[in-house]
């Protein structure tokens, strides 16, 4: 209830800072408001006016909304070119069961493959990397996390929606360059 109590707070204090009227500010049931899904407090520290017309709309905006989305994963350490994730075979040298999926990297890129675990990055044996490991539709899936994966944790605590987030981003990247078939 302490949660919720200060995120009310937050809701007050935005829809008094954006001029806005409570009943446009629609939520899911939780609270999570606009297409971002930003709590109030949220909103109020990363949504962003990206089109300069004075207002910070995550309805209607989608420039707003990208925006908004983008100063979210810079102000939790977004790290612009570098690698988020790169999927990974499991070697005959892995012993044990796989770990459980977890929302930060505590292995390195180097320790992994010295579990035997193959994949192919252009990130230094020191860096910070975990295995991970998601149902697909023809079973087990072995991914490697980065940095920039767990930063999209941050976001929603799922390593499957930070997959899927990932992947939608790299077909949009394709349609948009032109690349894609």
């Amino acid at each position: 209830s302490k949660f919720f109590r200060s995120e009310l707070e937050h809701f007050l204090l935005l829809i008094r800072e954006e001029e806005m009227e409570a009943a446009d500010a629609f939520g899911s049931y939780a609270g999570a408001m606009g297409r971002p899904q930003f709590m109030p407090s949220s909103y109020r520290a990363y949504a962003v006016d990206s089109t300069g017309d004075g207002k910070r709309d995550i309805w209607n905006n989608w420039k707003d909304v990208a925006g908004s989305v983008a100063n979210y994963f810079n102000a939790h350490g977004w790290r612009t070119g570098e690698e988020v994730t790169t999927q990974a075979t499991i070697g005959g040298g892995w012993s044990g069961p796989f770990p459980k999926n977890i929302l930060k990297a505590e292995e390195t890129v180097g320790s992994l493959s010295e579990q035997g675990v193959m994949f192919s990055t252009m990130k230094g044996d020191e860096s910070a990397a975990q295995l991970l490991t998601l149902e697909g539709a023809d079973g087990d899936e072995h991914w490697v996390g980065f940095h920039n994966f767990f930063v999209i944790t941050r976001y929603n605590r799922s390593v499957m929606y930070a997959l899927a987030v990932h992947q939608l981003g790299q077909e949009i990247g394709l349609q948009v360059r032109g690349d894609a078939s």
